[in-house]
């Protein structure tokens, strides 16, 4: 191999690399950019409505709708990401899904309707579940108890996460949960998480 060939070689490994970690830690918009992206939107909006936006109680609705917390995002693609935000108005107040575009140095809201809500991947979840099935191991004082929980979380398989939504009120991600282990079948129940930054967690019943 020349020397010419092996440093360029070198410095493509390390660009590769870069991009690797650029998409694995997809960045998010803050609070305040997300609201400028909001407000943007809000005039687009306002102005492609013509005469009727002109409306002061329009304005007003419109003025009032305000981000106060971008509570955790999830990337969709390398320029796009999915946020729970909380949205306050004159309307009402509550947590909703909002997706982001990456344009340039800024930020725009993407304007589609019925935005999914982030859920976590089906391995994640199945982890966050056993996690959480052997720390209530480590929280009994009965020891057979304890092995029950262990065995359960070691045996369980989570094989589906559907009808996950966004609930508006506490911004948790709610899901029906189908599971199979080998001591005890099949198994359906409703489960909880939560996305904060990137991280997501399970919730407690």
């Amino acid at each position: 191999m020349s020397s010419v060939a092996y440093p360029y070689r070198y410095a493509c490994c390390l660009l590769l690399m870069a991009s690797a970690q650029v998409f694995a830690v997809e960045p998010a918009p803050t609070l305040d950019q997300a609201n400028a992206a909001l407000r943007l939107a809000l005039a687009a909006e306002t102005a492609g409505a013509g005469r009727e936006s002109a409306s002061p109680l329009i304005g007003a609705l419109q003025e009032s709708i305000t981000l106060s917390a971008v509570q955790g995002c999830q990337p969709v693609d390398p320029e796009q990401t999915t946020c729970i935000v909380k949205l306050e108005s004159l309307m009402r107040d509550g947590y909703q899904a909002l997706r982001f575009r990456l344009d340039g140095p800024h930020w725009r809201l993407v304007k589609q309707a019925d935005i999914a809500a982030p859920q976590p991947g089906l391995a994640q979840a199945q982890e966050l579940v056993r996690e959480h099935l052997l720390g209530l191991a480590e929280r009994q004082a009965d020891a057979k108890r304890a092995a029950e929980y262990r065995e359960f979380a070691t045996g369980l398989v989570l094989d589906e996460l559907a009808s996950c939504d966004l609930d508006r009120d506490s911004g948790a991600v709610e899901c029906d949960g189908a599971f199979h282990t080998s001591a005890s079948g099949k198994g359906f129940k409703p489960m909880r998480f939560a996305l904060l930054g990137s991280a997501w967690s399970l919730l407690p019943d």
